[in-house]
């Protein structure tokens, strides 16, 4: 068994996001990272962090996870309704993780703003999820 349940946590999200077709027609794919040249839209699972979350009864990890949303739309349209989408599939929904139980998922926050090059979007959408280990 393992520790940490970033990985287990990490492919829960990825499979949510995948398994809803509205989300997978709008996009391009979901990445980590994506490849050189990519078309957009698409989805990357970044960031993260973990961090002990344990009591006396049980032992338990907070995560931090990163979704990155990518448009070369102008405006902020497409990147505000690909994250409500990927906020509505992963907010507060039921994850099943091996070796963990997920206790939530919370919604953080949600910002976007140009790329350097002024004709890319980039959108973060952050979650917080706390696991406990199970036997």
């Amino acid at each position: 068994m393992t520790l940490l349940a970033t990985q287990t946590l990490w492919q829960a999200i990825y499979d949510r996001l995948a398994a809803d077709v509205p989300l997978m027609a709008a996009i391009s794919g979901i990445y980590d990272p994506a490849p050189e040249g990519q078309s957009l839209p698409y989805l990357t699972i970044g960031e993260g962090m973990a961090r002990d979350w344990s009591a006396k009864d049980f032992s338990g990890q907070e995560h931090l996870v990163d979704i990155h949303v990518w448009s070369g739309k102008p405006g902020g349209g497409e990147v505000r309704t690909l994250a409500d989408q990927v906020a509505s599939l992963l907010a507060d929904q039921n994850l099943v993780l091996a070796g963990h139980q997920l206790v939530g998922l919370k919604f953080i926050f949600f910002e976007n703003f140009f790329e350097g090059d002024g004709e890319v979007r980039h959108g973060i959408l952050r979650f917080r999820a706390r696991t406990i280990q199970t036997l």
